[in-house]
C-alpha cells in the first residue's frame, strides 16, 4: 500500500471514529427513535462503502470509472458519504418528529444510486479488459513476426542476404499492426516462410535463404493490402 494510500485511509478512520464519538456525546445512547438508528446504520454503511472502494482499489490496481458520467468509484463513494452524512444528520436531529419511513426510503435510495454507479465502474473495467485483451491478440502476429525476422538479421552473416532481410523486418515493423481471423491462414504461412528461412540459414543454404525471404515479403505484402480491404 502506498504512503497516500494509507494516508487515505488514516482520514477516513479519523473522520469514522470522529463521527460515532460527536454523535454519541451529543446525543447520548439511550431514547432514540427509530429515525436515529436508521440514520446511523446508513451513516456506517457509507463509511464502508468508502472503505470496500479503497481496498479494491489498493487489491486490484484499477481506476475505476462509471459509463455514464466517466467519473472514478472514488469520486462516487465521496459523494454518496457526504450525501449520506448531510441526510443522516438531518433526520438524526428531527428524529423525534421525522417519519421512519422516509428516513430508510430515502437513504435507501441514495445507497441503490451508489450501488448502481459502483457496479456500473465494475462493468466498465471488464469491458476495457476485453478489448485490451483482443487488441493484444491482434496485435501479437506483427510483434512476434517482427522477432523472429530481426532474429534472423542477426544469425545471417552474408552482406546481400543481410540486407534483404533487413528490408524485410522493416517491412514488417511498419505492417499493420491489427489482424482478423480471415488473415489467419496467410499470417501462418509467413510464419511457416520465416521458420523455413531460419533452418536454411542454420544449414548455411542462402540461396533457400533468400527464396524464402522473398516469398515472406510477397506474402507479408499480400497481407498487408488484405489488411486495408478488411477494414
Amino acid at each position: 500500500m502506498t504512503n497516500k494510500g494509507k494516508l487515505l485511509a488514516m482520514i477516513l478512520a479519523i473522520c469514522f471514529i470522529a463521527y460515532n464519538v460527536t454523535i454519541f456525546i451529543i446525543c447520548g445512547f439511550g431514547e432514540h427513535t427509530a429515525v436515529f438508528w436508521t440514520s446511523w446504520i446508513f451513516m456506517i454503511l457509507a463509511f464502508t462503502a468508502m472503505a470496500v472502494a479503497g481496498v479494491i482499489l489498493k487489491q486490484r490496481g484499477m481506476f475505476l470509472r462509471d459509463w455514464l458520467f466517466g467519473f472514478p468509484i472514488i469520486k462516487h463513494s465521496t459523494v454518496y458519504l457526504i450525501a449520506e452524512f448531510i441526510t443522516s444528520t438531518v433526520f438524526i436531529i428531527l428524529e423525534k418528529i421525522a417519519p421512519w419511513s422516509l428516513a430508510i426510503v430515502l437513504q435507501f435510495l441514495f445507497l441503490c444510486i451508489y450501488s448502481i454507479f459502483a457496479v456500473s465502474c465494475f462493468l466498465a473495467k471488464e469491458t476495457i479488459d476485453e478489448v485490451r485483451t483482443k487488441v493484444n491478440d491482434k496485435t501479437r502476429f506483427t510483434k512476434l513476426l517482427l522477432a523472429d525476422v530481426q532474429m534472423l538479421v542477426m544469425k545471417c552473416t552474408d552482406p546481400a542476404l543481410r540486407g534483404q532481410l533487413q528490408k524485410l523486418s522493416e517491412q514488417v515493423r511498419y505492417s499493420d499492426p491489427m489482424s482478423s481471423e480471415s488473415l489467419f491462414e496467410l499470417e501462418k504461412e509467413i510464419t511457416l516462410t520465416v521458420s523455413q528461412c531460419d533452418e536454411a540459414l542454420m544449414k548455411d543454404d542462402l540461396e533457400t535463404a533468400e527464396s524464402l525471404c522473398q516469398k515472406a515479403e510477397l506474402l507479408l505484402c499480400e497481407r498487408n493490402k488484405k489488411c486495408k480491404v478488411l477494414k
